[in-house]
């Protein structure tokens, strides 16, 4: 397996990847002739060792699978997090034998007691909320952490702290980072 993270701008050939519109759901299309609809989904799967997939983000978590027999990204934001897409894609692979690794994302942010919050609570609870300087933090990564198992590999970086990465909800950006899961 070969995972490759960098920025769109540093000459990423998005042409040759399977990335679709990424819509912050938990749809997942297994890819085997390269001729499938990938609109508005969130996770691709395949066996295939001709294609490499793709996922987009700023401050979601790219998040690869390979359990030797296939691979698999998800984009998963705090609303992927909350329909199940990690479960979703578990649903694929052996879980046993599945290496994990996860790009720099967003480890943490702010959120108000609102439709987000709910379905974070709805899903976890609220032990992976903090009050800091009278804001409501969500842990993200503990809460992806508590979904993957212990041998997943995270990539340190945090959008928010690294400024070389683009972060959405640091400053808008139209920016995106790439992170490809191929065979070889």
């Amino acid at each position: 397996m070969k995972i490759h993270t960098s920025l769109l701008s540093e000459g990423v050939d998005s042409n040759t990847i399977m990335a679709g519109t990424q819509v912050h759901g938990n749809k997942i299309v297994t890819i085997e002739s390269g001729n499938e609809d990938i609109k508005e989904c969130d996770g691709f799967i395949t066996k295939n060792p001709h294609f490499k997939l793709g996922i987009r983000t700023a401050d979601c978590a790219a998040i690869c699978f390979n359990d030797g027999e296939r691979i698999g990204i998800a984009h998963v934001g705090w609303r992927g997090l909350c329909a199940g897409m990690i479960e979703n894609m578990f649903l694929h692979f052996n879980k046993d034998k599945t290496q994990i690794h996860v790009s720099p994302f967003l480890h943490s942010f702010r959120i108000q007691k609102d439709f987000c919050y709910d379905e974070i609570v709805k899903k976890f609870g609220e032990k992976f909320f903090k009050i800091i300087d009278n804001e409501i933090m969500f842990d993200f990564k503990q809460a992806i952490m508590s979904l993957l198992p212990a041998t997943t590999v995270f990539d340190k970086r945090d959008t928010e702290t690294d400024l070389s990465l683009p972060s959405y909800r640091r400053n808008g950006t139209k920016e995106r980072i790439v992170t490809v899961i191929s065979f070889d």
